[in-house]
């Protein structure tokens, strides 16, 4: 049996490694020819999934590492007969802990910290759920939108989008679709965008295609932008890119747990489909990290941002654009580790209030 995987895939090796040879290579970069004898097919969120890639190949099993199918040409798989899976949720806790570092972050410039802020989270699923107790731990009063749920689940309540206003947060979560009855591609445009008022906080680590950006440059600078996700990707509108106050390459989800995590899930996912036997090979554990503080005081926002800062990583990403142009997006998701996730960190040395411990405690599972 041939795999063949992206490179940046962690742990191919040890759970495909009993299964045959393994081929890795650039996800963005794939083409049929790197292809064609392959039985199956690892992948991310930057390789499409299609007709002009698969067609008269060998591949019977496309396996997604990260959450999200619009890169998948699902009718043309089904109509193929090549069974897929996506790692669906793999990264909701990485995200849900990226927004409270965001948080973090705009709260040390001097934002968010009226008495009772007002945050509406757009899409509510496996991602989106998550940010929205995040956001209630930290006091957010939320308002919700996801109008699919609201017709599956009796109990839940969907804001329509266009009663999205006097908002001091907005967070986007929905996945990326052209199909009706809600489609989410330009979902944030002219009208909503307008109707904002001013210097409220937009955070896009969905998918970027959700915001028209064109819009978003000509109608929305009266905000605050957040964005880890970009329309276009890999060739990003620097000016978008530059007018932004916290940015990140698209590294909202990849912690090193939740690229473990995805890798494990699509794993057993072949099984339970058939793809291959159960060899019954053991997860790895998940990596740990330890930081220390060597005995300084700190509050919840210092040791957050001594995790993950996305004031860092703006700094880092805006600079490099600068010095080194265009055409390195992909280069900067490789540079910048978003990091472990908060309940794999070890903290030593620290000293904090009784508030702040059960604080972190409640929001992250720390100990």
């Amino acid at each position: 049996m041939l795999i063949v995987a992206d490179e940046e895939i962690p742990c191919v090796k040890h759970y495909f490694g009993a299964y045959g040879n393994i081929l890795l290579k650039k996800g963005r970069s794939l083409t049929r020819r790197d292809v064609v004898d392959a039985d199956i097919l690892l992948i991310r969120s930057v390789t499409k999934i299609n007709e002009a890639l698969l067609q008269d190949t060998k591949v019977k099993f496309v396996g997604s590492t990260v959450t999200g199918t619009d890169h998948f040409d699902k009718e043309w798989l089904d109509r193929a007969g090549i069974q897929w899976s996506a790692a669906l949720g793999c990264n909701a806790v990485a995200v849900a802990e990226y927004v409270v570092s965001v948080v973090a972050a705009l709260q040390t410039q001097g934002l968010l910290l009226q008495k009772k802020c007002r945050a509406g989270v757009i899409g509510v699923g496996r991602v989106g759920s998550k940010v929205v107790d995040k956001l209630k731990i930290l006091g957010f009063d939320v308002v919700q939108c996801d109008p699919l749920r609201a017709e599956q689940e009796k109990d839940f309540t969907s804001t329509p989008i266009e009663e999205f206003s006097d908002l001091d947060f907005i967070l986007l979560h929905t996945p990326l679709t052209k199909e009706q009855p809600y489609p989410t591609y330009h979902l944030i445009e002219k009208n909503f965008l307008q109707r904002q008022k001013k210097d409220c906080i937009l955070l896009n680590a969905g998918r970027g295609s959700v915001i028209d950006f064109s819009d978003l440059l000509h109608y929305g600078k009266h905000l605050i932008w957040c964005l880890d996700v970009w329309e276009n990707e890999p060739n990003i509108k620097k000016e978008v890119l530059l007018n932004t106050m916290i940015a990140s390459p698209h590294i909202a989800g990849h912690s090193v747990q939740s690229k473990y995590r995805g890798m494990e899930m699509i794993y057993h996912d072949a099984i339970q489909q058939g793809i291959i036997p159960d060899k019954k090979i053991i997860d790895p554990e998940f990596p740990r990290t330890e930081i220390s503080f060597e005995g300084k005081f700190a509050d919840w926002r210092d040791i957050v941002l001594a995790i993950y800062n996305p004031l860092d990583v703006t700094r880092l990403m805006k600079k490099a654009y600068r010095e080194e142009g265009d055409g390195i997006f992909d280069l900067l998701r490789k540079r910048f580790n978003r990091g472990h996730e908060f309940a794999f960190v070890n903290l030593k040395d620290v000293v904090m209030s009784a508030e702040n411990q059960d604080f972190l405690n409640r929001i992250f599972g720390f100990p």
